[in-house]
């Protein structure tokens, strides 16, 4: 018996994409800057949201020095497509070995734009002992970290920044049909991490059709509309956003809540905005966080610009 397609099963295989995984661009982080700074103006978190840019800005820089990327061996790829397991696992992976030389040319990057406090981390931070640097950025990678120091909070945005540049110049070095395909997980196929927010897109993606967005490697992912992401619920879907006087704040932005898992997960849709970022338009409405856990929702979107003890 042929499985029936799903509106949007068709709308992807309509698209002519050979697979629902999509690789990251090249210039994505360029892409998010300028997106984070159209959203800073006027914004209560302007600031916050211009350094994020700034942030953003030495990420594509230091992408483009690192590509092309090496690409995987070809038996790694096939082990890992046979056992539907992430090529680039952030879980067990060893750091590359000039993890160190990014995480410092990114912070001094950076230290120009950087509020007094954090200028201060920056300038200690060829001294802050590595092993510990390693061992922080080890537990991002597997979302255990528990900071509480202020100068390891303050340093963990650039780590996760540096990460990011890391992981996403590989996904580059990916083509699509090498990620796992036919079926929908919490976790992104290319690495392992969590997803940041979820993105309805147009255009050659298909029309209407959501993707998943890989916090770490920016890609994405097929996932169902109307469907929690982390833990797979249909039944009792709602959404949230934030109202203003004359409507809706970020009408592009919603929070989709689970009633079963009591997760929030946000949707950015470029139907009604086709410049929106999942990464950007997550951290430009925390407000709406704060507003889904009052409710009793808990955040699951994991932005490595965010890190709270």
């Amino acid at each position: 018996m042929q499985k029936l397609l799903s509106a949007e099963e068709i709308a992807v295989q309509a698209a002519g994409e050979a697979s629902p995984n999509r690789l990251p661009l090249p210039q994505v982080f360029a892409d998010r800057a300028a997106r984070l700074r159209t959203l800073a103006s006027g914004h209560s978190m302007g600031d916050f949201l211009l350094f994020a840019a700034h942030l953003a800005d030495a990420q594509h820089a230091l992408l483009q020095r690192r590509l092309p990327a090496t690409r995987p061996d070809a038996a790694h790829l096939a082990r890992c497509r046979q056992h539907g397991m992430p090529p680039l696992d952030a879980q067990g992976a060893p750091l590359p070995d000039d993890w160190l030389d990014v995480l410092l040319a990114l912070a001094a990057a950076v230290a120009p734009h950087a509020p007094a406090s954090l200028q201060a981390v920056i300038a200690d931070l060829p001294a802050y002992p590595a092993a510990r640097l390693k061992a922080l950025a080890h537990a991002i990678l597997r979302a255990d970290e528990q900071l509480t120091d202020a100068a390891e909070l303050a340093i963990a945005p650039l780590l996760g920044a540096t990460l990011q540049v890391l992981w996403t110049s590989q996904a580059l070095a990916l083509r699509a049909a090498d990620l796992p395909a036919g079926f929908e997980d919490s976790l992104c196929p290319a690495c392992g991490s969590h997803p940041v927010a979820s993105i309805v897109r147009i255009g050659d993606a298909g029309h209407g059709v959501r993707y998943a967005t890989c916090s770490l490697c920016a890609c994405e992912w097929h996932v169902t509309r109307i469907k929690c992401v982390p833990c797979h619920n249909t039944r009792g879907i709602a959404y949230q956003h934030l109202e203003g006087e004359g409507g809706a704040l970020h009408p592009a932005v919603r929070a989709e809540t689970c009633p079963e898992c009591h997760a929030s997960l946000k949707i950015v849709s470029m139907e009604k905005d086709p410049m929106v970022d999942p990464f950007a338009d997550d951290l430009a409405t925390l407000a709406l966080d704060m507003l889904v856990d009052d409710t009793g929702f808990e955040r699951a979107g994991r932005n490595l610009f965010l890190f709270t003890p």
